[in-house]
């Protein structure tokens, strides 16, 4: 590459967003500005750059290996200066900025919206965006800079600092009125002899779910292919089948006994670690650091310390709020 110095934000979004969107066209929507004037932008880049970022194939386009080296670069490049203009703003409003969060669709339902109402009443200024995805999307969207902190099963990454929060429970539950409700330990082969409800082919969750029978041997006869833990709920109070279900999920039904838990001969506890993360030296914003307050607070950990401030430029240990 020749050189890369001055090239200008403007220019460094069309880019992100044309390869976000593989169209110039979609991408001058997304800017809210004309095909040409991207299309000029992207033009002046390869100019100085002296290189080709894009192969054009019809109305589409995709990257070539100098943008896919440039991409990650832009991101970060852009979210910096988002960041910077976020501090500003909070240092003149006395307050408030802007907090994104991905989160895995379990603790997005069950553990963020307790966190977030005791965060809103301290921070009122704040504005909050949320994203949700499974945890190796949760893990990109961090390493993209998409969201500033996520919440997923701790899977590990080198460029991820993750801290564990608590075990997510998986139990296997019954409705109130189904047979096995109130039995003592059941074997597989037994539980296999029920309609099994299974969610998410694609998830964690589905895996743990089969893995039960598949290290017994045993197969059940009929299951139930679901997409949502929601729906798996409610087939299991409708006495439809059986679940594996996060426990963190079914609180409620097991406090006024709706949901009865089954306790399966010979099978260790089924855990996962849920943990909160953050992409390595990236520098955290005030509304970020007044969260992971909150987080290390609740659960009784040491979230992070001693990050870097994008807001003032110091280093400090994250107090609770």
């Amino acid at each position: 590459m020749q050189g890369i110095h001055g090239i200008d934000l403007a220019r460094l979004e069309a880019f992100v967003e044309v390869s976000g969107a593989r169209s110039f066209s979609r991408a001058a929507e997304r800017l809210n500005l004309t095909q040409p004037t991207v299309s000029a932008r992207i033009a002046q880049m390869e100019a100085q750059l002296g290189v080709t970022l894009f192969e054009r194939l019809g109305r589409r386009v995709r990257l070539t290996d100098a943008g896919r080296a440039l991409l990650p670069h832009a991101q970060r490049t852009l979210q910096a200066a988002r960041d910077a203009a976020e501090a500003i703003h909070a240092l003149r409003a006395g307050g408030g900025g802007s907090l994104v969060i991905g989160t895995a669709p379990t603790v997005g339902t069950y553990v963020l919206p307790g966190l977030l109402q005791r965060y809103a009443a301290a921070q009122p200024n704040v504005e909050i965006s949320i994203r949700t995805g499974r945890s190796h999307e949760v893990s990109q969207m961090v390493l993209d800079d998409e969201v500033q902190i996520g919440f997923e099963r701790e899977l590990g990454h080198p460029e991820i600092e993750s801290v564990p929060l608590y075990e997510d429970d998986i139990v296997l539950l019954a409705g109130q009125h189904h047979k096995l409700a109130g039995q003592g330990p059941i074997s597989p082969a037994a539980i296999a002899d029920e309609a099994v409800i299974f969610f998410d082919t694609g998830s964690s969750y589905h895996a743990i779910s089969q893995a039960v029978f598949h290290n017994s041997g045993a197969s059940p006869r009929h299951s139930i292919d679901v997409d949502s833990l929601e729906m798996a709920k409610r087939l299991v109070l409708r006495g439809l089948g059986l679940a594996f279900l996060p426990k963190v999920a079914v609180e409620e039904e097991l406090e006024r006994g709706a949901l009865a838990p089954i306790e399966i001969e010979s099978a260790m506890p089924i855990r996962r670690s849920i943990a909160v993360i953050r992409r390595r030296r990236r520098s955290m914003s005030d509304a970020t650091l007044s969260f992971l307050s909150l987080v290390g607070h609740v659960f009784g950990v040491e979230v992070m310390p001693d990050v870097r401030s994008s807001g003032r430029g110091s280093r400090r240990a994250i107090s609770p709020l």
